[in-house]
């Protein structure tokens, strides 16, 4: 049956987690369920490029927030699955093509992107550490509501654990969690974070578990609709041209049989049936 695409789940973004968590509010910092954090324990440190080892390391052990979000597995190759994750370019156009977002995306180098979501957030981050069982992205996050009234800045860790399996059948299964750290590094923002933590910090526990939700919609979805893929991948996304041609070539090596040659629908919250394939 072709993965179930609502507008909901089209919503998750990194640069919406960003915000959510960047006024989340004062927690006990360098512990996590009262042990003390060990920011090497928790990722690759020494593997990192110097400049951004200390940077990730005082995120996360003077963490502002820290949430986890619940492991998930999905059936998906590990090549689509990771061109999806290590070109976030493609992700979004494939996103985009499905429903209106007002998030925008450019790429400043490889593996560095900065970006706005429409609603006051801006954000530049990079891929600290890749490897085919662990993602880390490093962000700068900057924050203006609407009304002007709540100006805040951040920094995020976001950790992405994958692990892949086969199924009795030989059907390929991806296996991941995301995890965040976020510390907020704005003057005042205390004040703000008295009346609102407690609704953020439970958005920012939704975002992180959407995120990965997210991402698994999107590599069924790329399995399901490789037509439909390839082609956005190709014509609407701003990757580079070598990232759109390995994009493609996994897609195409890991065709489904049976798979549909037309594009997703997207359905509303209520919808009852799922999206059928269109020729």
């Amino acid at each position: 049956m072709p993965p179930r695409v609502t507008r909901r789940r089209l919503a998750t973004s990194l640069l919406g987690l960003c915000v959510c968590a960047s006024v989340a509010g004062p927690r006990s910092a360098y512990a996590i369920g009262g042990r003390p954090v060990d920011p090497a324990q928790i990722v690759p440190l020494s593997q990192m490029a110097p400049a951004h080892q200390a940077a990730i390391a005082e995120v996360i052990r003077d963490h502002t927030l820290h949430k986890k979000g619940t492991p998930d597995s999905f059936p998906c190759n590990s090549q689509v699955y990771l061109s999806l994750i290590n070109e976030p370019a493609i992700t979004l156009a494939l996103w985009k093509d499905l429903a209106e977002s007002p998030v925008q995306l450019r790429e400043l180098a490889p593996g560095r992107y900065t970006g706005s979501d429409g609603n006051g957030a801006t954000a530049t981050w990079e891929f600290a550490y890749r490897s085919p069982k662990m993602h880390v992205l490093y962000s700068s996050l900057e924050y203006m509501s609407p009304r002007g009234n709540a100006h805040l800045q951040g920094r995020i860790v976001l950790i992405v654990r994958s692990g892949f399996y086969r199924e009795t059948n030989g059907e390929p299964y991806v296996h991941h969690d995301v995890e965040a750290y976020v510390k907020v590094d704005s003057k005042g923002w205390k004040t703000l974070a008295r009346t609102v933590r407690p609704i953020l910090e439970k958005v920012l526990e939704d975002q992180v578990q959407e995120a990965g939700l997210f991402v698994s919609l999107m590599g069924r979805l790329v399995e399901t609709y490789p037509n439909w893929a390839v082609d956005v991948a190709a014509t609407k996304s701003i990757a580079r041209d070598e990232a759109k041609t390995s994009f493609r070539e996994a897609v195409i090596a890991n065709r489904r049989k049976g798979a549909a040659t037309g594009r997703p629908t997207v359905l509303s919250e209520n919808a009852a049936q799922p999206p059928k394939r269109r020729s």
